[in-house]
Order: structure tokens, then C-alpha cells, then sequence
């Protein structure tokens, strides 16, 4: 690293660095790892190539030089980063003017507007930002619907060429917050690319350290999220006022009951900061404190059984649900109903949906959250169907992760409540019987729900075996073990290193995808062999994509009226989009004929940001929905190496996969 003096952080050294958003991501999740992470993972993360991380860890590392601080890398373990004061390129990495990136100036430009006492001119911008005129429409328009279209929806008001953001303080503090609130960093008290602004640091780490005091002595709990929303809201709400925009009237969302100690709570918070700061606060500043904390606080369920519910929760969240639950079994034959746990689980969920305020941690790319998570978002996406009605509106993503983390806890309990789940698994070891036996050990302390093993079998004895009735062998040696058709075999090491794990991890899962589905394996070669097939396609936008596979389809009367806006919803909402490669497209609407519609394209199309080669589409009858899962692990699991399928050019080439596969 050289024997050069450290450089300390000062005030003219925090844009040092110079470093665009996308760098600044990733160097923030490179200096929140503790061992090395593959420049793949870096990539997925960041939904970039792997090419791009190479360059930009070359910049950063040019940026870090004089810092005594570099990525290092190393073939085939990836990279680490590595700092002698970390705390040097923490702080350097939060600046709060860039304007490198869409994102960058979009979020420059809602400060403006929130903090601005005048209209803005659109030309003083253009200098502002360093951008031209089309630009400037084009990052404008991105702010009107990240804020104007959605979020708290405040009105853009524009005057010739001059704009402002409309009179509503209620408003206005909400994009503060969010702006302060997205990417918050974990590891650190603030967020992790951008600095305070107009927030003063010392001030905002005094009023974090009273916040949780005041809650505690009230008895009041609050998830994490919740909590750093209430933090920046106290401190955006002190320099709000202090700077003459109090707020008026009623609060900015929808009232909620507010309970004793919530009230008791906020005055002795609000007595804190009046005497540390000597500053009084209105009610109407009081009133969106208490209401923020009553939407969020956390109730105590630790006593609540099966008879307490009604008195826990109010008849419409209860309704909604055993809706949900009675249709997850009506589609996919699955009763989660047994599961109390679970079910205690979903009803504080849905009730934390109705509060006029929810906040929900987005701190990873979620489409490798929803690849980990395939088929349980699936059944998430059945509350869909009923969120309109009971909610008034579909969830959003982030929702339908929770919603999912959620239902993947209820179907561990459910494998371990249905023992005819198990895998049935002998042990092939070619050591003495003590290795067999810690080998045996070894793998049900981490499989014990899945596998049940029912021998230690010497290599040489495996002749004299009945494998009729296993699953898979677990073989120490590379030699056949049987040929049973119905028999898999995966070879571990007695020593069972972390790659043994992730093979039978992979094959658990697999497996589980069949377990959820009542009719086995699902039939890929005929589906394949009687899809509606197009090679060589040169469809390029995404409605041209679904109206090339969908049409052979409707032609033959297959498809029903509400399956393509079932898929455009589901694309607005969620992108089918995960990864490079393949594409795979599908909408439990009931068809038909359960059938595929596969497109090869001439060259790669775009989607989302990945380059795509092959397009399918999937279409069911009502009562073959459950074989979504396996379809789902298929065609978007981890096994399918994207460089391998953009090197698919047709019909025969994707067949000659699957049926080897």
C-alpha cells in the first residue's frame, strides 16, 4: 500500500473522490463485506456487466490511491476492499451535489425544489446541473413521476420558465425524508451515498440518541425503518421550523388512534428538545409526530394464542387474511392455514399495510431477492387478487418481498409438519464408520428438514442394496453407485466444505419445487415439443415482445381477456426481467390449454436493462397452476447460465438443453 501520510477528511476533500452513483453503490457494498465477494455477484447486484465492475474498480481504485485504501482482487475469490481509516473514504463518499447520473440530478433537483422559498428558473438549472435543455425536460419528467405521478403526489407548478413545488410543507418533508431515508447505511447512522445537505450532523446524531430513550420508557417498539423515519422526521422538522415553515392544520396522512403512552411518549420528547435547544414546537408539529408513531409502533403479540385473535385484530384485516389464505389452497392446493405462527405473522403484516404510514427497508436489488425467493413471491402475488378490494390498491414490490419472506417461513413449517416431504437419503462412504457417522451428522445439522438418511452404506456393499426406495445417494467416490432410474447421486467430500452444502442446497430446492406442485415433475419435453415456436424474431419493445408470444395463443381461442393486462400489471409492478439470457413470461389467468409460446430472437432485445435471447411465455388451465414453480426454477433459477443461452439460435438448440438437462 506504500509508506505515503494518510490523507484526513476536511471540507474541501469531501468531492475528492469524484466517483458517479453506480461507483459510490459499490464501494459502499464493498466496504460492508468482510471477505471477498465475486465481481458476478457485484454485477447482479448492480444490474451491470462484469466487465463494467472491473472499470469501475479500476476508477475507484485510481480515486482511492492517495488514501491508502484499495480494491484488491484476487482470481477466482473476487474482490475486497481494504482501508487503513475507513473512516477517510466513508466520509469522502457522501457528497451532496453530483450530477453524473439521471438518478443523481433527479434527486439534486427535488432538494431544490423542497428547500426553495422562490420559483425556479429552468435556465439558471441547465447551469446548475451542468446539462442541457432536453436534458433537464428529460430528468424533470422523471421527477414528476417519481413524486408528482406517485409518492406523495405534489403538484409541479410551472410559470413560463419559471417551477416550483406547491405550498404543501406536509409534503415537502415527506420527499426529504425519503431522499435521506433511500439507502440508508446500516453499518453507519446515515445514508450511505449522500451527506446530511441541510441537516446538521451533530444535531441529527443528538436527537438519534433521544429517540429511543423516549420510546423505551413508554414502552413503545418500532421496526428499524420505522425507526430512521421517525429519526429524520424529528430532525427535518427542527430545521424546517427553524427556517419559518411550520406546519399548519391536520396532519399529512391519515389519522390513526392515538394511544396514552404514544402521547406521553412525544411530550417528553418534545420537553427534551425544548430544553436542550430551547425551541417550542406547535401541536399541529406534535400531532404528525404522534401520528407517525402510532402508525409504525410495534404491538406485543408475544401473548396472543389462536382464540385471542378477534381481540387483537380489527374483523376486515382478519377477513382479508382467511381470503388470502383459502386462496393460496384453492390455486395451489396448499393449507397454511395450520400454521398459527404464521398466520399471527400475516395478520401484523396486513395491518401494517392499512397504517397510513408503512415503511419498508429496499437496501438490495430485489430482483436476486425474488430469484431466491421464486416460488414463495409467487404466492405472494395471489394477494393481488384481492388488495384492490380490501386495500383499495395493489402492492408495490417491496410489499410483495415482505409479503414473501413471510409465506418462505410458513413452508419450512410446512415441511416440517409433512414428514412424506423428506428426501430419502443413503450415505455412501468409502472411510471407517466414525467419518460416515460425522459425515451423517454433519449433513442433517444442516438438511435434517429435507433429507431423511436411512443408511450408512459401504462403497463395496452398494450391490447388495434395494435403492427402490431412495431418493439420492450422497457418494464419497466417483464410481456408479446404482443405476436406478428413480435414484439421484451427488458426490461430497467426508469433510463436507461449504461447495458440498451449496450442491445439496440446490438440490433441495429443486426438489422442493416438485414437493409444492401435487402432480410431480412437470412435463418440459412435451410442453417444449408442442409450444408455439418462433425463431428468428425481431420484435423489439416489450408490447411487441408479448403480442408476438400471446398471439398464436388468442388465434386459438386460448387465451381469456384478462391475461394480457394480467401480464402488463405484473410487468408495471414486478419486471419478469431477472437476468440475462432467458426470458420467461406468465400469467396464472386460467387458459385454455396449459401451453408454452417460446420466440428466438434474431439478436438480443433489452429488457429491463438485460440483454435477452430467448423469450417464453407461459399459459395454464386452472388446475396445472402449481406447476409455475418448477417453470419458475427452470427458466429463471440459478442454474441457467445466460452465457450459455445467448449462444441459442433456435428450436433444436434449446430442446437438445432441455432434454439433456
Amino acid at each position: 500500500m506504500g509508506s505515503d501520510p494518510i490523507v484526513t477528511p476536511s471540507e474541501d476533500l469531501m468531492d475528492t473522490l469524484g466517483l458517479s452513483l453506480r461507483q459510490k453503490k459499490l464501494l459502499h457494498m464493498l466496504r460492508g463485506m468482510n471477505s471477498y465477494i465475486t465481481g458476478k455477484a457485484l454485477a447482479r447486484q448492480l444490474n451491470v456487466s462484469v466487465r463494467t465492475i472491473r472499470n469501475d474498480v479500476a476508477d475507484i481504485n485510481h480515486a482511492l490511491a492517495p488514501f491508502r485504501a484499495q480494491i484488491c482482487s484476487q482470481h477466482s475469490k473476487g474482490y475486497l476492499y481494504v482501508a487503513e481509516d475507513p473512516a477517510v473514504i466513508q466520509s469522502m463518499n457522501q457528497i451532496d451535489n453530483a450530477f453524473f447520473t439521471r438518478d443523481e440530478r433527479v434527486r439534486y433537483l427535488a432538494f431544490r425544489f423542497c428547500l426553495t422559498d422562490e420559483p425556479l428558473n429552468l435556465y439558471d438549472l441547465e447551469d446548475e446541473i451542468f446539462v442541457s435543455h432536453t436534458t433537464l425536460e428529460h430528468d424533470l419528467h422523471h421527477l414528476r413521476m417519481k413524486y408528482v405521478l406517485s409518492g406523495p403526489q405534489i403538484r409541479l407548478i410551472q410559470d413560463k420558465e419559471y417551477l416550483s413545488f406547491e405550498p404543501d410543507e406536509a409534503k415537502k418533508r415527506l420527499i426529504l425524508n425519503d431522499l435521506f431515508h433511500a439507502d440508508w447505511d446500516y453499518h453507519s447512522r446515515d445514508n450511505a451515498y449522500y451527506g446530511y445537505h441541510f441537516l446538521d450532523k451533530a444535531r441529527m446524531d443528538e436527537i438519534m440518541d433521544i429517540i429511543p430513550g423516549c420510546l423505551s420508557r413508554h414502552g413503545i417498539s418500532m421496526e428499524d425503518p420505522s425507526l430512521v423515519r421517525l429519526n429524520l422526521a424529528v430532525a427535518i422538522m427542527f430545521h424546517r421550523t427553524q427556517a419559518g415553515h411550520e406546519l399548519s392544520g391536520k396532519p399529512s396522512c391519515k389519522a390513526v388512534p392515538v394511544r396514552p403512552e404514544v402521547q406521553a411518549a412525544v411530550e417528553e420528547l418534545f420537553g427534551i428538545l425544548r430544553e436542550k435547544y430551547g425551541t417550542s414546537f406547535s401541536s399541529p408539529e406534535m400531532d404528525e409526530i404522534c401520528q407517525l408513531i402510532s402508525s409504525c409502533r410495534i404491538p406485543d403479540l408475544s401473548h396472543i394464542h389462536g382464540t385471542d385473535i378477534k381481540d387483537c385484530f380489527d374483523p376486515p384485516t382478519i377477513e382479508l387474511a382467511e381470503a388470502y389464505i383459502r386462496r393460496i389452497r384453492e390455486i395451489f392446493l396448499l393449507d397454511l392455514s395450520q400454521d398459527k405462527d404464521f398466520c399471527i405473522t400475516l395478520l401484523s403484516y396486513i395491518r401494517f399495510l392499512k397504517q397510513p404510514v408503512s415503511v419498508f427497508n429496499e437496501q438490495q436489488n430485489p430482483s436476486i431477492t425474488r430469484e431466491s425467493l421464486l416460488p414463495e413471491y409467487e404466492l405472494a402475488w395471489v394477494f393481488q387478487d384481492l388488495a384492490p378490494e380490501y386495500l383499495g390498491d395493489y402492492l408495490h414490490q417491496t410489499e410483495l418481498l415482505y409479503l414473501a419472506y413471510c409465506i418462505s417461513g410458513a413452508l419450512e413449517y410446512l415441511f416440517v409438519t409433512h414428514p412424506e416431504y423428506k428426501i430419502q437419503t443413503v450415505i455412501c462412504c468409502h472411510l471407517n464408520l466414525p467419518a460416515a457417522w460425522a459425515l451423517k451428522r454433519k449433513v442433517l445439522g444442516a438438511f435434517e428438514k429435507y433429507l431423511n438418511i436411512t443408511a450408512l452404506l459401504p462403497v463395496n456393499s452398494k450391490n447388495v442394496m434395494d435403492f427402490s426406495n431412495v431418493d439420492l445417494v450422497l457418494s464419497t467416490v466417483r464410481k456408479t453407485i446404482t443405476d436406478h432410474p428413480g435414484t439421484d447421486t451427488l458426490q461430497i467430500s467426508t469433510l463436507f466444505p461449504p461447495e458440498d452444502y451449496l450442491a445439496i442446497s440446490a438440490y433441495v430446492n429443486s426438489d422442493r419445487m416438485k414437493k409444492l406442485c401435487p402432480y410431480g415433475e412437470v412435463p418440459l419435453n412435451r410442453l417444449l415439443e408442442n409450444a408455439y415456436w418462433t425463431e428468428k424474431a425481431r420484435a423489439s419493445t416489450r408490447l411487441d415482445i408479448i403480442e408476438e408470444l400471446t398471439a398464436p395463443l388468442s388465434r386459438d381461442g386460448l387465451l381469456p381477456p384478462a391475461f394480457v393486462p394480467d401480464l402488463l400489471r405484473r410487468e408495471a409492478i414486478s419486471s419478469f426481467a431477472l437476468h440475462p439470457g432467458l426470458l420467461f413470461i406468465y400469467s396464472l389467468v386460467p387458459a385454455g390449454k396449459t401451453v408454452l409460446s417460446v420466440s428466438v430472437f434474431e439478436h438480443r432485445i433489452t429488457w429491463n436493462s438485460h440483454k435477452i435471447r430467448v423469450a417464453v411465455l407461459a399459459a395454464f388451465k386452472a388446475e396445472d397452476a402449481p406447476y409455475i414453480f418448477q417453470l419458475n426454477h427452470i427458466f429463471n433459477g440459478p442454474s441457467l447460465d445466460p452465457e450459455l443461452v445467448r449462444l441459442w439460435k433456435s428450436k433444436e438448440d434449446i430442446m437438445r438443453f432441455f432434454l439433456s438437462e
